[in-house]
């Protein structure tokens, strides 16, 4: 086990989740991964994550659903949504469910 964060990873893209869930483990933090939200959500329901990164766009529930789903469950849980779509699409939304994006 780690000596860092706990991170809860979800992203329907099968190469880029590995990469990044090995990337966070080599930096000694403990990483789950999921390839849905909907996943995602069983997952983090049944354990607490110090932070939860997901991609924006997924097949069923995107990332700001999801990310709004996780933060009714736990407020202070800080969620980063990861996209190729831009800023400014995921802040269109309105949410403030999402803490940061990355693009």
């Amino acid at each position: 086990m780690g000596t860092g964060a706990k991170i809860l990873v979800v992203d329907d893209n099968n190469d880029f989740r590995i990469i990044v869930s090995k990337m966070l483990s080599r930096l000694g933090n403990e990483v789950s991964s999921t390839d849905s939200a909907e996943d995602g959500l069983c997952v983090f329901f049944k354990s607490k994550f110090d932070i939860v990164l997901s991609d924006y766009e997924m097949p069923g529930m995107d990332g700001v659903a999801f990310a709004c789903s996780v933060k009714k469950s736990s407020p202070r849980t800080p969620v980063v949504i990861m996209t190729g779509a831009g800023m400014e699409t995921v802040f269109s939304r309105k949410s403030t469910a999402v803490d940061k994006v990355i693009s």
